[in-house]
């Protein structure tokens, strides 16, 4: 049982270019709106958001990973030449000048706008002339499904179709018919700009988000297509305070369910209803899929919740439980005390018979993976794994520049990817390579969870949604 001695650490390393790596936030709150002929450009808190009037669907949105100014955006004007809107930002109450974004190019330049195009700027109350009957319906229009009432904070109009946009400050886009009164809000991000757990949606392809809230803020869930192209939130389907978590540590879509481990226990949430059951379960930390129900860990012990809705304790309730790992008909469960498994049929959870004499395996175990028929776990400073052949245990440190592991994830194409505090990292553990992004160069926040998929790299941070385009980069 011979450690790996030998480690390569590739620090920022990033393998992405940055148009193959896309932030989702929450978007609700626009400061400034802008249309041509063929887009709707919103600036928003945490980014610029693009709507394209012909395809009726979201682009990809641009955020601080891409240039877009942490001052806030004041005015948004369409610019007549092409696919480009320019910004006027600034502090306080004024601007502190111009800058312009080449959606096609994907270019930020500064300067000023054209003076025709200046004057084409529209005020909320220029556009709610337009449109009195709009007018009319305003707080019908600015009220949404939980009564919360919102405001119009910028307005945008085009020459080509009687038709108008608004931006709001918490429902994001609305477009509005003048002439007849009918209107649309055209939602696009997360609830809030925490994720703190994700989980792949079957088809239509996506993945779910869940939000990580202050109090305040709102909180759910959030389907992402694969594309980025749409979204769609539930703030809790049925109840009438909705879901009220704050933080969610782990998502799990199994048995028909998606299942949410939260600081209030575990919730079962219907995909087609969003209905939402909440299972009473004390400092809930992990999940696994069962053969008959879910795997919960917590620090007060392992449990089942069945397909019947029942809760079975597994073991002592002493046991503290960090992380879960179902591999077939058995149980891998990560510790303060280091690593057990629970075997077919058994009542309690118990040491491997390799661990014995490896005291540096009897530490807390901060998160599980498998990587083909390897067994990856991730202690506060070291990475370690399982060789099924020989049924031993090697080991290598941790980059310093992850900051404490969170997550890991395996690879498709080998590997395994590694969630932290500080970064994302991945681990060829065949050859103990590891290649390291950082925040704030690679990564906005903490990673919380990851998806490693065919295609896309998902990774919850705590300033929204990451992902990272592994066709683009296995094509180069």
């Amino acid at each position: 049982m011979k450690a790996v001695a030998a480690l390569v650490v590739l620090l920022a390393m990033a393998q992405w270019r940055p148009e193959e790596r896309v932030l989702l936030s929450d978007f609700s709150y626009v400061d400034a709106v802008a249309a041509s002929p063929w887009l709707v450009f919103a600036a928003t808190r945490h980014g610029l958001l693009v709507y394209d009037r012909m395809t009726r669907a979201w682009k990809p949105p641009i955020t601080t990973l891409d240039g877009y100014p942490t001052s806030r955006v004041r005015v948004a004007i369409a610019d007549p030449a092409g696919n480009a809107v320019w910004l006027g930002i600034g502090r306080g109450g004024g601007l502190d000048g111009y800058v312009r974004y080449d959606v096609d190019a994907r270019l930020w330049t500064s300067g000023t706008p054209p003076a025709d195009a200046q004057a084409r700027v529209m005020t909320v109350e220029a556009a709610l002339a337009r449109a009195p009957a709009a007018d009319a319906l305003r707080a019908l229009i600015l009220t949404d499904p939980r009564l919360r009432s919102y405001q119009f904070t910028a307005a945008a109009g085009t020459r080509d179709r009687p038709e108008l946009y608004f931006g709001t400050n918490g429902m994001g886009v609305v477009r509005v018919d003048p002439q007849t009164a009918e209107w649309e809000t055209l939602p696009y991000g997360l609830m809030a700009p925490g994720v703190g757990a994700i989980a792949a949606a079957p088809p239509p392809e996506g993945i779910w988000a869940a939000t990580n809230a202050r109090p305040g803020e709102r909180r759910g869930l959030t389907w992402v297509a694969a594309d980025l192209s749409v979204t769609r939130s539930t703030e809790g389907g049925g109840a009438a305070l909705g879901f009220t978590f704050l933080s969610a540590r782990r998502l799990l879509a199994a048995r028909g369910a998606l299942w949410l481990a939260t600081e209030q226990g575990v919730l079962r949430i219907e995909p087609a209803t969003l209905r939402g059951r909440r299972f009473d379960l004390e400092r809930v930390t992990s999940l696994a899929p069962a053969p008959d129900g879910v795997w919960v860990g917590s620090t007060r012990g392992l449990s089942v919740i069945t397909d019947d809705g029942r809760i079975e304790p597994v073991g002592a309730r002493e046991l503290v439980v960090l992380s879960l790992l179902a591999v077939r008909d058995t149980l891998w469960v990560g510790t303060v005390a280091g690593v057990g498994c629970l075997p077919p049929g058994a009542s309690a959870v118990t040491e491997p018979p390799a661990l014995g004499g490896r005291p540096s395996l009897r530490v807390p175990i901060l998160a599980l993976a498998r990587v083909q028929d390897t067994i990856v776990l991730a202690t506060e400073r070291e990475l370690a794994w399982r060789n099924a052949a020989t049924d031993t245990w090697s080991l290598v440190p941790m980059p310093l520049a992850l900051g404490l592991p969170t997550v890991l994830a395996a690879d498709p194409d080998g590997g395994v990817w590694i969630g932290g505090t500080q970064g994302l990292a991945h681990a060829d553990v065949g050859r103990a390579v590891i290649r390291t992004l950082t925040v704030p160069l690679d990564l906005p926040a903490a990673a919380r969870d990851v998806i490693a998929d065919r295609d896309y790299l998902w990774v919850a941070t705590d300033s929204g949604l990451v992902r990272f385009d592994r066709r683009a980069a296995r094509a180069r």
